[in-house]
């Protein structure tokens, strides 16, 4: 495993044409036994300095949208896949469930969410901010399905104007070409709790990577993304130096995620889930 990851890695292979030669040349049972052992990587280093402008298109059209929220009528809970499945506990920690705040959900993209919110927070204020196609989505719902409080933001400048008391990031800041505008003008904003869940990070002494590296994903073949792997230390100096504090930051537990093809590059790599508190608030 570790010998065909080196050769991946050291000659920028294409993990799908290699796949590709493999399915040729190999009758199905060695296949299988070849992809499971060797096929596991999740991200491959690149050279990119850009993320590129077609980089990660969301796919929750409305019809699956509306089998959530038939789901979630049937179910009276969220069904969909979250990589924080306990953020609804984790707000239960700090909000009562009749306390009015004001949520916004950048990187949202799964109407029952909301639902299973609304059903634990009657009071609460929901925002959501994502790629246009999506947000289209949402306008489509909130009027066929007569959805009350559901705010859309369709313009980033409306999160820079606005104070919110909870910003959710999902798993959405690393595939963000200006990340680091986004997250340098939402810690002006008095804004009082910020939370990522899911985000690839790692420490590294080299200089090359004192800041980030751009990756590729590929553990979605045959689709492929691209995003940064930010560097621990600097990310948390942006929140430091505007007066946050960190109060957790554990390993994402949704997903085994192998850094293997990493240790020869970072000291350590980890699937993270972080959140900070502005100082104050």
């Amino acid at each position: 495993m570790y010998f065909l990851n080196s050769l991946i890695n050291k000659f920028n292979l294409d993990v799908i044409k290699v796949q590709k030669f493999i399915n040729f040349f190999f009758p199905r049972i060695i296949r299988r036994k070849i992809n499971k052992k060797f096929f596991n990587l999740y991200f491959l280093p690149s050279t990119l300095k850009k993320l590129p402008q077609t980089n990660y298109q969301h796919k929750f059209d409305y019809n699956y949208q509306k089998e959530l929220i038939i789901s979630f009528k049937l179910e009276n809970k969220q069904t969909s896949f979250m990589t924080c499945p306990h953020l609804i506990e984790l707000l239960l920690m700090k909000f009562k469930r009749d306390q009015e705040f004001s949520f916004l959900d950048i990187g949202g993209e799964k109407i029952d969410f909301y639902l299973d919110l609304k059903k634990n927070f009657k009071n609460v204020k929901y925002y959501i901010f994502n790629q246009k196609n999506l947000l289209d989505v949402f306008v489509n719902l909130k009027s066929d399905f007569n959805i009350k409080n559901l705010n859309i933001v369709s313009e980033i400048s409306e999160i820079y104007n606005n104070k919110y008391d909870f910003i959710n990031f999902g798993s959405c800041i690393q595939y963000l070409n200006d990340y680091e505008e986004i997250l340098d003008k939402v810690t002006n904003n008095e804004n009082r709790y910020l939370f990522f869940s899911g985000m690839p990070n790692y420490t590294s002494d080299k200089e090359v990577y004192k800041k980030d590296m751009i990756v590729r994903q590929v553990n979605v073949l045959p689709q492929t993304d691209h995003l940064y792997f930010i560097n621990k230390d600097y990310f948390c100096n942006i929140f430091f130096k505007k007066k946050y504090t960190l109060l957790f930051e554990q390993k994402n537990l949704t997903d085994n995620v192998n850094f293997k093809n990493f240790k020869d590059i970072v000291k350590t790599a980890q699937y993270t889930d972080v959140m900070f508190k502005k100082n104050n608030s």
